[in-house]
């Protein structure tokens, strides 16, 4: 009954602040979008996806597929360190703090300083059980302490970061850290049907592939020379609704050359780049395009798994594993269930196994 109770005033605080007369959210969206963090269209499918994943039961879902035990975490300080590089990246971590009854402190990323902001503010209002605070700067953080560290963006800011903490005592050696620091997925696709490949359009290219669930190499029976065209025309057909929002730096002309000069299969799209060729994603807006079947998504998978987040199909795929990982579906992919697993841990299990009492 306690958690019921808890997560239906949650439930309740979400839902007032998805409505579309709440007038902080909309403030926070026009700042957003004026400022040039991200695109009206992009924060917009945002806001969307996570209003449906958190409608309904489905925070009731992912307590009883977390294990949530009512306030496991009250009275512990967790400090969350966002990322900036999607609208809104950090909602979920800030939601599981809430729903343990654990202290939230929050360090909001430079690059989306006024979306979970908004979130937070709003919540803080409604939420008794709990502290709520947040900063822009690891400086002005009022806390001596913290019970547990979790922390999203690249293996070099994290070490900078950690360090800083250590320094300021804020965290020890052997303070419980959740690093999270995945950054791309992939996608095996068996046909070339216009829904297919309007969701692998939509995962690669939203948020212009910016986010670790985001697509940056795909698997497939033809050929980047033998659908260079037509998919061309879906990703047009996305951006005349989905301008994207950031442009590469001048040196994906110069990887364009010399995949030229090498007579690699390409298709170059001023602002983005799909070739044939395989390696770790490391750049962004590059899309890589193998031919292959479902041995070459395993051989891939068990390469690249230290910075794979995701591998994602369609039909009877769905459901199986590649390696270790489970394929999700591909329509899902910018649009995860609330309950959705980063670096296949579920931060709320994560919580009271490592900090709960």
């Amino acid at each position: 009954m306690q958690v019921a109770n808890h997560i239906k005033k949650l439930s309740k605080a979400i839902d007032g602040w998805f409505q579309p007369d709440n007038m902080k959210l909309k403030t926070a969206i026009e700042q957003t979008v004026d400022e040039g963090f991200f695109s009206f269209e992009d924060v917009k499918q945002q806001i969307r996806a996570l209003k449906h994943a958190t409608a309904g039961d489905n925070l009731h879902k992912w307590t009883e597929s977390s294990g949530l035990q009512p306030h496991s975490l009250s009275g512990k300080d967790i400090l969350c360190l966002h990322a900036g590089n999607l609208p809104l990246v950090g909602f979920q971590d800030a939601l599981s703090v809430m729903m343990t009854g654990g202290n939230y402190f929050g360090k909001i990323s430079r690059k989306d300083p006024y979306l979970l902001p908004a979130f937070l503010e709003y919540s803080s209002g409604l939420i008794l059980q709990s502290e709520i605070n947040w900063v822009l700067n690891l400086d002005d953080l009022e806390i001596t302490k913290v019970d547990a560290l979790i922390f999203a963006g690249s293996e070099d800011s994290a070490s900078k970061v950690t360090s800083v903490l250590r320094e300021k005592n804020i965290i020890t050696k052997s303070t419980p850290s959740l690093i999270r620091t995945a950054h791309f997925s992939v996608a095996y696709i068996t046909n070339n049907h216009p829904e297919t490949m309007r969701d692998l359009t939509e995962a690669v290219f939203r948020y212009g592939g910016a986010g670790c669930r985001s697509i940056a190499i795909v698997v497939a029976p033809f050929g980047l020379n033998d659908w260079k065209c037509s998919f061309t025309e879906y990703i047009e057909e996305f951006w005349l609704k989905n301008p994207q929002h950031s442009k590469p730096d001048p040196s994906l002309f110069h990887r364009y050359a010399f995949n030229k000069a090498m007579k690699i299969e390409q298709a170059w799209l001023d602002d983005f780049l799909i070739e044939e060729q395989l390696s770790k994603p490391s750049e962004k807006f590059i899309l890589q395009w193998i031919k292959g079947d479902k041995n070459t998504l395993d051989d891939i998978v068990s390469k690249f798994k230290d910075g794979l987040q995701a591998v994602y199909s369609t039909e009877n795929y769905i459901g199986q594993k590649s390696n270790s990982m489970i394929i999700e579906p591909l329509s899902k992919a910018q649009n995860p269930s609330i309950w959705w697993k980063p670096d296949h841990i579920d931060t709320i299990e994560w919580l009271q196994e490592n900090v709960g009492i």
